[in-house]
């Protein structure tokens, strides 16, 4: 089953939610409420705009600006007379919303009472509008996919595997949809704190599906047009191309495989003379704890993705506070240096997992052989050229070549993780 490429990068998704957020730092008057559990009641009115963050937000009562939230479940069911920006594992509008709705999550929904005054931006693993819900301008739509039930009386425009119309859209519909992806029967199993709608892969336009404008999407296989369904437009279908790789002959996969043992190698060697101890340490690891820097090598690459959510809501919260406080210049200064140690552990973990895991479990499988019936060794740069030219041969082996990179980037990347942790913790005794 393939899932599209445009959904498939952890940058997109930060991205969003980094435009999502912080497209509106406040630098005026606002309201700021926090907690686990934040709700505007009915009969309360907020006179700025409003800031949120907490596991559950709930609107029932009138913003007269704008709000901004962010959380595990976010809920606007009263009225908001400026934009909602918003990002959370579900956002509900089930309220009047009189401007522009731009949110980002797993789950995002317009209940039958939803009302946009203005445009719509969507982007998370599934969005649904429902029967009665209503929006006025322009619909742009991002993400898994979508089922559009409601009335969209500008155009809609998706990027999705699916999108199925059962609704109302009074402009044009652009889509471009992956049919060719295969039922999704796995989103029955995602836990989500509203019920997913399921929707079938490529487009489907149901037998109450209205479309005022044209129909234009790009897609390998036709749409699903149901009998009942009303184009008034024309109907454009673009074939999506799919390129296939041309199968590498073994001389190029011999220079690719050649490439890169030479970068491998000039990396290894600059490492050996710029930190001899801290690169033969960590290859000390990987030879006496394999098992040891296994586990840490799951544990680093499960824990990487915390740590980027963890800066990012650290960021996103500060760049709030400092805004709250009409601190604009230091609220700026929070996301640019959120956006920084981003870019930098996304750097860390690519150079961790290209070159410093093969290097040193390559060096320690050198050592080995080189050391054996207790030989001396001769020279590390010797020692680090056999493992690597070992870890060559076995990565052109079909299947075992790719398991063998995998246990070395694990093992490689725990042993740095376990080596780093007792040599602070020895700097911090001393």
């Amino acid at each position: 089953m393939r899932v599209g490429r445009r959904f498939s990068e952890p940058w997109v998704w930060i991205c969003v939610l980094v435009a999502v957020l912080l497209a509106s730092v406040p630098t005026g008057a606002a309201e700021f409420r926090t907690g686990k559990e934040v709700t505007i009641a009915k009969d309360e009115v907020i006179e700025d705009d409003l800031y949120m963050t907490g596991e559950t937000m709930t609107v029932k009562g009138i913003v007269k600006g704008d709000v901004v939230a962010s959380g595990k479940v976010v809920r606007i069911e009263g009225v908001v007379e400026g934009d909602v920006m918003a990002a959370g594992q579900a956002v509900v509008i089930d309220g009047e919303v009189r401007d522009d709705v731009r949110i980002a999550g797993m789950t995002l929904k317009l209940g039958e009472a939803a009302r946009v005054g203005d445009d719509l931006f969507a982007a998370g693993f599934s969005f649904e509008s429902e029967g009665g819900s209503h929006v006025a301008g322009r619909t742009s739509l991002t993400g898994y996919q979508a089922l559009v039930a409601g009335e969209h009386q500008g155009d809609l425009v998706g990027a999705l595997v699916g999108l199925q119309i059962e609704g109302q859209v009074d402009g044009n519909v652009q889509a471009a949809v992956e049919s060719e992806a295969g039922p999704a029967w796995w989103t029955q199993f995602m836990q989500s704190p509203v019920p997913l709608p399921t929707v079938d892969p490529g487009l489907t336009l149901g037998s109450g599906a209205r479309v005022g404008g044209d129909l234009s999407y790009k897609s390998e296989a036709a749409a699903e047009i149901a009998d009942g369904a009303l184009v008034t437009g024309e109907t454009e279908h673009a074939v999506a191309e799919v390129a296939e790789a041309p199968e590498a002959r073994p001389g190029q996969r011999l220079a690719k495989v050649l490439r890169w043992f030479v970068a491998l190698f000039l990396f290894g060697a600059l490492l050996l003379w710029l930190v001899p101890d801290k690169v033969t340490g960590v290859a000390t690891a990987v030879s006496e704890r394999p098992v040891v820097s296994l586990g840490w090598g799951i544990v680093t690459l499960l824990g990487f993705p915390v740590a980027m959510v963890l800066v990012l809501v650290v960021t996103l919260v500060l760049a709030m506070i400092f805004g709250f406080m009409t601190l604009g210049k230091m609220a700026a200064l929070m996301v640019i240096l959120g956006l920084l140690l981003e870019i930098l552990l996304a750097v860390k973990l690519w150079v961790a997992v290209a070159f410093l895991a093969p290097v040193v479990v390559s060096l320690a499988g050198g050592r080995f052989l080189m050391t054996r019936g207790g030989a001396v060794e001769k020279s590390r740069y010797l020692s680090l050229l056999v493992g690597l030219a070992l870890l060559a041969l076995f990565s052109v082996v079909p299947f075992i070549g790719t398991l063998v990179r995998g246990l070395v980037v694990l093992i490689g990347l725990g042993a740095g993780s376990y080596w780093s942790v007792r040599y602070l913790a020895r700097r911090e005794a001393e």
